[in-house]
C-alpha cells in the first residue's frame, strides 16, 4: 500500500470523526513535522508546541480538506503557516537558540556510540554539526524554511506546495541558501 493510499483511507476515516484514525496520522507524520519545525524554529521546546498546534489545526480543518494536494503536503503547509504566524506575531520572541540544548534527540543522533568510535572525530563532527545549525539559523526565513523542508526528504515540488510558492522560487531559495551557507562555513 502506497503512502497516498494509506493516507486516503486513514484520512477518510478521520474526516468521519474517527479520532483513532487521526492518531494514526499523527504517529505517521510526527517525526516529519518535528524535523521541519525544528529547522524553521531552532528551539526544541517551541518546536514541540508548534507541531501540536499544527496537528490541532489539521484536526479542526479536516472537514475542509478536499484532497487536491496530498495529505502530507497539506499538513506541511499548515505547519509552515503556523510557524510563520508565530514568528510574525512575536509569540516566540527568542525562538533562536544558538546554545546546544542538553539531552535532546539531535545530540543523540549525532553521537557515534559504536565501540570503534574515535572520541576526537566524534567531537569534531559534533562541532561541525553545531556550526551548520548556527549557519542555517542565520539564513533568512524563506531560505531557512526551504532548507528545513528539503532536508526532510521532500522534493522541490512538495516544498513549493508546503511553502505556497512556485518551484522556481524554492530552487532560488535553496541556491541562495547553499551559497550563503558555504560562505559562512568557509569563514569558520
Amino acid at each position: 500500500m502506497s503512502d497516498h493510499d494509506f493516507d486516503a483511507e486513514i484520512v477518510e476515516r478521520a474526516r468521519k470523526g474517527d479520532a483513532e484514525a487521526f492518531g494514526t496520522l499523527v504517529s505517521h507524520y510526527q517525526r516529519l513535522l518535528t524535523s521541519i519545525a525544528f529547522g524553521i524554529m531552532g528551539d526544541p521546546g517551541k518546536t514541540e508546541d508548534l507541531v501540536q498546534d499544527a496537528f490541532l489545526a489539521a484536526w479542526q480543518s479536516l472537514p475542509k480538506y478536499r484532497g487536491d494536494a496530498s495529505f502530507k503536503n497539506w499538513l506541511c503547509r499548515i505547519l509552515v503557516n503556523k510557524a510563520y504566524s508565530a514568528l510574525r506575531w512575536g509569540r516566540l520572541r527568542n525562538w533562536l537558540s544558538l546554545d546546544q540544548p542538553e539531552g535532546r534527540e539531535w545530540v543523540e543522533v549525532l553521537q557515534d556510540d559504536s565501540p570503534e568510535a574515535d572520541p576526537e572525530r566524534a567531537k569534531l563532527r559534533l562541532e561541525r554539526s553545531h556550526a551548520v545549525r548556527e549557519a542555517v539559523a542565520c539564513l533568512p526565513l524563506q531560505q531557512r524554511t526551504a532548507v528545513a523542508l528539503r532536508s526532510t526528504g521532500l522534493d522541490v515540488a512538495e516544498v513549493a506546495k508546503a511553502m505556497g510558492v512556485a518551484e522556481g522560487t524554492v530552487k532560488a531559495h535553496l541556491h541562495q541558501a547553499r551559497s550563503r551557507l558555504a560562505a559562512m562555513l568557509e569563514q569558520k
